[in-house]
């Protein structure tokens, strides 16, 4: 039996007004210019319980 794959939700969510607030303007550029989807895989792995 194998280990269950370690998986890391991450989400953003933003109000629909223009301009947003600075905060998420700059979580947004930072995950347009991010691979978002690799970076847990960039990740240590999970230590377990401990």
């Amino acid at each position: 039996m194998t280990e269950p794959a370690r998986t890391v939700p991450v989400g953003l969510v933003t109000t629909a007004r223009e301009p947003g607030s600075v905060m998420a303007r700059a979580l947004m550029e930072v995950a347009r210019r991010t691979d978002v989807a690799a970076a847990p895989e960039r990740l240590p792995p999970d230590p377990g319980p401990q």
